[in-house]
């Protein structure tokens, strides 16, 4: 289920919550450049955008927050349904999908930017992780005992079935984009720990 609602009265998305339903994004209700933008804040708008079909603008704007400033106040976003692949072998093989539908969140996609994997070469290009999220459903997909794992080829992508975080104080399960990273070994995915969907 979707972490947030679209109130139809109020016009905006609201972040879901156990007691009470309040804009998850009430603390960022201005930002500078921004704003307020047509009664809803900035957040909200960048996630009413992502059911739009326009969550590549959202992607975008977290890795540019994350070079302007070192950081995003984005909170997590869905990208789209858990695939069926996924689904299919997660059911046959009792593992537990916290979700229904794919999260990505600036924290993760900070970590893809670490000047240690730049260091490396093992940054993954911002236009492939803008893409992923269409891209993903043409990728090859494995599963490694814990994690599963999108490849083009060129980079891996990693995703967890019951990622644990806190998002607005609260502790919730998502299936979770882990981080990404560009491939050095052609032949990682034939050793045995890894299982081809």
């Amino acid at each position: 289920m979707a972490l947030f609602f679209y109130n139809k009265v109020e016009g905006i998305y609201r972040w879901k919550k156990e007691e009470g339903r309040n804009c998850f994004n009430r603390r960022n209700l201005l930002r500078k450049g921004f704003g307020r933008l047509g009664g809803k804040c900035y957040l909200c708008k960048l996630i009413m955008e992502t059911t739009e079909n326009n969550i590549e603008s959202v992607i975008a704007a977290v890795l540019d927050d994350i070079r302007e400033k070192g950081y995003s106040s984005i909170q997590p976003f869905s990208v789209g349904k858990v695939e069926l692949r996924m689904i299919q072998f997660a059911q046959v093989n009792n593992i537990t999908l916290a979700s229904d539908e794919l999260y990505m969140s600036a924290k993760q996609l900070q970590h893809c930017m670490r000047a240690s994997k730049g260091a490396k070469g093992l940054v993954v290009d911002d236009n492939d992780l803008i893409a992923f999220p269409q891209n993903r459903f043409q990728m090859d997909l494995y599963y490694d005992g814990e994690c599963f794992i999108y490849t083009d080829g060129i980079s891996k992508f990693i995703i967890h079935p019951n990622y644990q975080m806190k998002v607005s104080r609260e502790v919730v399960k998502l299936v979770n984009f882990i981080t990404a990273t560009k491939r050095t070994d052609k032949k990682e995915f034939n050793g045995k720990r890894y299982i081809k969907i």
